[in-house]
C-alpha cells in the first residue's frame, strides 16, 4: 500500500524535504492551503526531486464561502442550482486546464461531500465524468467520493456506492470520509468495516483506491489492497473535517502540545510523558524499530531528557510520516492471509507494548492506541468472514 502526502497547513517545505530524503513522493495538493500565485511553482520544485502531484479541487461545500478556496478561477461564483444539477462544463474545463498546466499524474474529479446516496448523486458524479472525458482524454480520471459518517455507517449505502461506481468510466476512487462523533480515532468498528467493504467492492472492479485524510488507524485498509492513504501535519489531513471547508480556521489552535508518534504502540504521546519513560526506564521501549528511525527523532533517545533536546512541532510531524509511510509500504503482503496475519500482529504487539507503558502511568490521553485495539480487531473479522474467500483468491489480480 503505498502512501500519499495530504497537503495541510504549512507543509510546503515539508513536502519538499521529505520527497528529496525519501527519493520520491506523491502529494494531493491542497487549494485551501496552497494559493493559485504559487501552484506552478511549488509543483515544479517537487517535480526537481522526483515528486508528483494530484489536485483535490475540494469542492465539498460550493455554497460556503471560504476565502482561500475562492481565489481559484475554478470555484463557483453563482448558479450553484446549475452545478448541482450537472451543468459543470466551465467547472471541469477549468480544472483540466489546471491539472494540465501543472502536469498532474492523474485527474482527480471534484464532489459535494453527501450524506444520502441515491441516483441524484449518481447522475451528478456521472455528468462530471462524462464531461472530463471530453476534455481530458489524455488524464486518467479518478472520482471523488466525499461521505458524511453517516453514509459510512450504514452498510446498505455503502453497498449503492460500489454498484453505482461499477458503471463509472474511470481508472480510480478518491475516498474522504467524515468520522463519527467527531473522534480522530474511530471507536466504531462498523464504520471501520464498511469502509473495508467499501474499498474491497471498488478493488474488485479493477480501479484504484486513494483513501484520503488518512491516519495510523487506517493501515488495516491494506487487507481490502487499498492502493494508497494519504496523510499530512495536523490532524485536519489525517481527519476528514467537513467544517473545515465551510468557514476559514485559525490552524494556530491546534498547536497546543508536541505529541511522538510511537509506531509500534500506534500511539502518540505528549514530550512530557517521554519524560516519564524514561524516568521509569521505558523509553527504550518507545523507540522505533531501526527501520522507521529518523532525524527528527533520534534526538530524543540520545540520553537527556526528552523535554530538553529542542524536540519541536516540526520534528513530530516529519516522523509521523515517516513512519506511517514505512508502516504502508511494509501493510500489503503477498497474500491476502498474510496480510491479515500482519495486521492482527501489529495490535497484539501494540496491545503489549501499551499495557506495559500504562502500568507505568505512561499514557497517549486521547491519542492512545489501547482503546481502538479491539475496534480495529473486531473490524477485521467482519471483513474477514465477508472477503476472505474471494480476496484470497484474487489477491494477486487486484
Amino acid at each position: 500500500m503505498d502512501f500519499y502526502i495530504q497537503m495541510g497547513h504549512g507543509m510546503q517545505t515539508m513536502c519538499k524535504e521529505l520527497t528529496s530524503e525519501w527519493g520520491s513522493s506523491k502529494i494531493i495538493l491542497s487549494p485551501l492551503n496552497l494559493p493559485p500565485e504559487r501552484l506552478e511553482k511549488f509543483t515544479s520544485d517537487i517535480e526537481k526531486v522526483n515528486g508528483s502531484v494530484l489536485f483535490d479541487p475540494q469542492l465539498y461545500f460550493p455554497r460556503k464561502y471560504h476565502k482561500n478556496l475562492a481565489k481559484y478561477d475554478y470555484w463557483p461564483q453563482d448558479e450553484i442550482t446549475n452545478l448541482e444539477n450537472g451543468n459543470c462544463d466551465t467547472l471541469i474545463r477549468k480544472l483540466y486546464e489546471l491539472n494540465k498546466r501543472i502536469s498532474t499524474s492523474s485527474f482527480i474529479l471534484p464532489s459535494f461531500i453527501v450524506s444520502k446516496i441515491d441516483h441524484r448523486w449518481n447522475a451528478l458524479q456521472q455528468s462530471y465524468i462524462t464531461k472530463a472525458q471530453s476534455y481530458s482524454p489524455d488524464k486518467a480520471l479518478i472520482s471523488t467520493v466525499a461521505i458524511t459518517g453517516e453514509v459510512l455507517s450504514d452498510s446498505t449505502q455503502v453497498e449503492q456506492i460500489i454498484q453505482y461506481i461499477e458503471h463509472w468510466n474511470v481508472e480510480g476512487i478518491y475516498i474522504v470520509c467524515e468520522h463519527p462523533d467527531r473522534y480522530y480515532l474511530v471507536d466504531q468498528p462498523l464504520w471501520l468495516s464498511n469502509l473495508l467493504a467499501l474499498v474491497a467492492g471498488i478493488k474488485r472492479q479493477h480501479k484504484k483506491v486513494i483513501v484520503g485524510y488518512a491516519s495510523h488507524q487506517m493501515l488495516c485498509l491494506a487487507m481490502a489492497k487499498c492502493d494508497a492513504i494519504a496523510s499530512g501535519n495536523f490532524l485536519n489531513v489525517r481527519w476528514f473535517k467537513p467544517e473545515h471547508f465551510e468557514t476559514m480556521e485559525d490552524d494556530s489552535i491546534s498547536r497546543r502540545a508536541i505529541w511522538y508518534y510511537c509506531p509500534q504502540a500506534l500511539s502518540e504521546y505528549k514530550v512530557p510523558f517521554l519524560d516519564i519513560a524514561q524516568r521509569m526506564g521505558k523509553l527504550d521501549v518507545m523507540k522505533p524499530a531501526p527501520e522507521m528511525m529518523n532525524p527528527y527523532c533520534d534526538m530524543l533517545f540520545a540520553g537527556s531528557l526528552p523535554s530538553s533536546t529542542g524536540y519541536k512541532e516540526s520534528h513530530a510531524h516529519r516522523h509521523y510520516l515517516c513512519c506511517l509511510r514505512y508502516q504502508s509500504l511494509m501493510a500489503t503482503r503477498d497474500s491476502y492471509s498474510e496480510t491479515m496475519d500482519s495486521q492482527l500482529l501489529i495490535l497484539e504487539t501494540a496491545e503489549q507494548i501499551l499495557s506495559g507503558l500504562r502500568s507505568k502511568g505512561i499514557r497517549g490521553q486521547d491519542r492512545d492506541f489501547s482503546d481502538i485495539i479491539d475496534v480495529n480487531r473486531a473490524a477485521i473479522a467482519v471483513h474477514d468472514a465477508e472477503f476472505r474467500f474471494t480476496l484470497s483468491r484474487e489477491w494477486e489480480t487486484l
